[in-house]
């Protein structure tokens, strides 16, 4: 960050309720907490990023990231490292690499995706994504997305039994018979669940699976890749180094999955898809149910992957507010790049100031 003169950083904890009730295996989601970050430059800009870890998922809470900015202040603009291994580490450093990010390119007049790849892509193909619920429930939800343009489903499973998690598949690809489906089981299944779940699921043309297995154990992963009748794709297992590099040696999935909150921002993100390809593994980035903010950064990440697979940042829809007043959602399946430079998208103060649940904190450089 030592390029840019910087005055001050501030920051905003917010909470957005969901527009329904959200069940993965990680557990249920009916709000999110977050901290909107904002750093200024010398000459009156604000960069922008986002801060919300996923307590379910061992990320800390927004209440973390504030003791951690109210501790550190604007000393994590020159060393954000300082609260590395911290809880609300990962997202914190996240909403400082964005906002950077977000000063920089403005600088330059280019987007976020141009400071890392020379051809952005100027849109990416989305998923929907299907949380748990019976399988009448999952089979409207699946022709509402669809309806909508979506051409990719993505529905978690490990919610229940795999019988259940059959049966809701099943209903799921019947009421959809033209849709590329994909599953996400977050860790819920250990090796011979995993190998169940293929036999009994297979049979609905599955594309892909999201991380069966426990995220330390690559091994088990691995093995489940051996042998598996689709592809395979890492996600919680990417977000130690050391199980990355493991994965990396063993080549244990088909694609890494990116979470810019899970990771600290989209500068280690594209790090990490970098190294993948060098071992012929690709990459897609998804969100958090994050606001619009959020779902931005990972849109940019996207349009700098060298890939066509569908993108994880269909969430949008399962918000019930936003710290902004159009929700980045995806149309007819895709999301486009904002039109602006930077992130291209910026809180508004109304819409923030109906879900903040504390005013702005401000430091100045140095103080």
């Amino acid at each position: 960050m030592s390029d840019l003169e910087l005055r001050s950083l501030r920051w905003r904890p917010f909470r957005l309720p969901m527009s329904a009730r959200f069940q993965a295996a990680s557990g249920v989601i009916d709000t999110r907490d977050g901290v909107l970050v904002q750093v200024e430059d010398g000459d009156g800009r604000y960069g922008t990023g986002e801060a919300s870890p996923m307590p379910a998922m061992d990320g800390g809470t927004a209440a973390d990231v504030v003791a951690l900015l109210e501790e550190h202040g604007s000393a994590l603009l020159s060393d954000a490292d300082l609260v590395r291994d911290q809880p609300g580490s990962a997202a914190l450093r996240c909403a400082l690499d964005v906002a950077t990010l977000d000063l920089r390119a403005d600088a330059e007049d280019s987007p976020i995706a141009g400071l890392f790849s020379e051809t952005p892509a100027p849109w990416v193909h989305v998923n929907a994504v299907i949380g748990g619920g019976p399988p009448d429930e999952v089979a409207t939800y699946g022709r509402e997305a669809m309806d909508a343009g979506y051409a990719v489903l993505k529905l978690k499973v490990g919610v229940a039994s795999l019988e259940e998690d059959a049966a809701r598949v099943a209903a799921l690809r019947d009421a959809c018979p033209e849709a590329t489906i994909r599953l996400d089981a977050n860790c819920a299944w250990d090796e011979e669940t995993t190998l169940r779940a293929f036999e009994a699921l297979y049979r609905y043309r599955i594309e892909l699976l999201e991380q069966p297995t426990a995220p330390d154990d690559i091994e088990a992963l691995a093995r489940v890749r051996e042998r598996a009748p689709m592809r395979i794709a890492a996600d919680e297992s990417v977000d130690t180094p050391s199980g990355f590099e493991r994965l990396l040696e063993l080549r244990a999935a088909d694609f890494i999955v990116l979470k810019p909150m899970f990771l600290g921002g989209i500068t280690p993100a594209v790090a990490l898809a970098e190294r993948a390809a060098e071992h012929s593994i690709s990459a897609f980035a998804t969100t958090t149910f994050d606001s619009s903010i959020g779902i931005a950064a990972s849109l940019h990440l996207a349009a700098a992957l060298p890939t066509d697979a569908a993108q994880g940042l269909g969430t949008g829809a399962h918000l019930g507010a936003d710290v902004v007043v159009d929700t980045l959602s995806a149309r007819a399946g895709r999301l486009a790049l904002p039109a602006a430079s930077g992130l291209g998208v910026a809180p508004d103060p109304a819409a923030l100031d109906a879900v903040a649940t504390a005013p702005w904190t401000e430091v100045a450089v140095g103080a």
